[in-house]
């Protein structure tokens, strides 16, 4: 198939090669997924041959979302990597090498792997699967069912740790999966429920000094390429210590069952999983997943916490922010407020924290903790305790600002400025530079510690009193300023907006 398009660009004739191409994608629509990402290879090999790199990879995107198994796909990527980030780089051409089922292609893939691995810049590290085990056998298999089949061989390894589990045959499963594993399968089965982040702290204990650590719960199930790409977003730059997944069942992290309902064929209501068989529900999911790849750079977005579910922290990270490998502080016993609690400390260390939109984690999730029906109130108050204010005002946007910035943003056709004067944490920061990638956002935090946490999600931050303090912009520098009318004086305001830009507060938006 597609021979004539290949002889073109084989004989190097990228003129006719482009009008060929147009001429197959006409029927793009009637191929397989397989012949479909195929041709997105072919159109791939012309944009690097002609040098237009965003062209390139937009083929490749293409290509993800007819077959996420293509291993040309991936080993394609590589190459488009290898100059510009040698760890994205080397977990392309593991991909490639996972996938590919042509021994000549494989070796040519092998050979890239091994140039890489010698040069004394790659840093990827092997991860270690972590999961807590607590119940749930049907789905438990599945979580480690999908661990082994994605994952390329010596890449990874699993650390089970198992929570003193009431249901039958979870024992039993645990152990045979010990017993006819090469290795790469640990098990610790504890005789007391140590709670969420006591058992994760167990199983970091027992993973591989020096890998990663990829915390899952058992009721949660990774998609082909899921924990691929949490690595590339880990290894994004130096600075990322910690990434995570959007799911069907997540808080702040999940997408709405309108977002599943192509691959379902009907309508889906809230936690849609729940009503379906469980084999019915994977299948949405995983379809969903492979068809909602996207290689921009506002695939990932910053966070200052990420949902424990399915969490993938640096080795580096956990050992500039968690002493004696302590990933998770277990006063928060026996589960919430603990990933809010590590993704302050992450911050504080320096770290950058991603949610990857390509990776797709499926979680069953809603079980609580039996038996502990205050343990969200005691923990949240906890958390109140150690850092001195409460996780629940910080931790959404504001809702109301986004779709006057985004109208004003496509009515200006440009990137805009944009000051938000009682930024928080960060979480609107964050909001608008995933819709807005190319905007500038700038921040006033009320203290240092908030600015700290805030920097991760803004361009810019400072703080002290946003009607007081000496802030480091131009007057009239900005498009659109975001302040509460009753907090912040409307002088503040006029000061930095521009003629014809927009205040944004809690009773709308005006025209300044």
């Amino acid at each position: 198939m597609f021979d004539k398009l290949k002889d073109l660009i084989a004989g190097g004739d990228m003129e006719e090669a482009l009008y060929e191409l147009q001429e197959e994608y006409v029927h793009i629509e009637d191929l397989t997924p397989v012949d479909a990402a195929s041709l997105c290879v072919l159109e791939a090999s012309i944009w690097e041959q002609l040098g237009d790199g965003n062209a390139e990879l937009g083929a490749i995107e293409k290509g993800f979302n007819h077959n996420g198994r293509n291993y040309e796909l991936f080993y394609m990527l590589g190459v488009y990597y290898r100059n510009i980030n040698i760890n994205k780089a080397y977990l392309c051409f593991e991909m490639a090498a996972h996938y590919c089922d042509n021994e000549e292609d494989r070796q040519v893939i092998l050979a890239q792997l091994k140039d890489v691995e010698a040069d004394t810049a790659l840093r990827v590290r092997n991860v270690s699967i972590m999961v807590l085990s607590y119940n749930d056998l049907e789905i438990m298999k599945e979580c480690i069912s999908a661990i082994e089949r994605y994952q390329p061989e010596g890449s990874y390894e699993i650390v089970v740790v198992d929570n003193a589990s009431q249901e039958e045959g979870v024992y039993e499963y645990l152990r045979g999966k010990e017993e006819e594993s090469s290795g790469h399968f640990k098990l610790a089965l504890l005789d007391k429920n140590l709670g969420f982040a006591a058992g994760c702290n167990f199983g970091a204990s027992m993973a591989e000094e020096g890998n990663d650590i990829f915390f899952l719960n058992n009721d949660a199930v990774v998609t082909p390429n899921a924990i691929f790409w949490l690595r590339m977003g880990l290894y994004e730059d130096r600075n990322v210590g910690a990434v995570g997944a959007v799911s069907n069942s997540a808080q702040g992290q999940d997408m709405g069952p309108s977002f599943f309902e192509k691959a379902a064929g009907t309508a889906l209501e809230d936690n849609w999983h729940k009503s379906l068989e469980l084999g019915r529900s994977l299948d949405i999911f995983e379809r969903t997943a492979m068809s909602n790849v996207r290689l921009a750079v506002n695939s990932l977005v910053r966070r200052y916490k990420l949902i424990g579910f399915a969490v993938l922290v640096s080795g580096d990270a956990i050992r500039a922010a968690c002493p004696d490998n302590k990933v998770f502080d277990e006063r928060f016993y026996p589960g919430y407020f603990e990933d809010d609690d590590l993704g302050i400390r992450l911050a504080l260390a320096g770290f950058d924290q991603y949610l990857c939109t390509n990776a797709f984690v499926y979680h069953n999730g809603g079980g609580g903790f039996a038996g502990h029906s205050d343990a969200m109130e005691v923990n949240r108050e906890r958390f109140r305790e150690k850092w001195g204010f409460d996780a629940w005002s910080y931790v959404s946007y504001w809702e109301e600002v986004i779709p006057p910035v985004t109208d004003y943003y496509f009515d200006k056709k440009r990137p805009l400025r944009i000051l938000d004067l009682e930024c928080g944490l960060g979480a609107t920061a964050s909001r608008i530079k995933q819709i807005l990638p190319d905007s500038f956002v700038a921040g006033v935090c009320l203290n240092s510690f908030a600015a700290a946490i805030a920097g991760h999600m803004a361009d810019e931050v400072t703080w002290g009193d946003p009607n007081l303090c000496e802030l480091p912009w131009k007057d009239r520098s900005f498009d659109v300023v975001i302040a509460s009318k009753e907090r912040v004086c409307l002088t503040r305001v006029q000061q930095f907006i521009v003629s014809g830009g927009i205040y944004i507060n809690e009773e709308g938006v005006k025209l300044l």
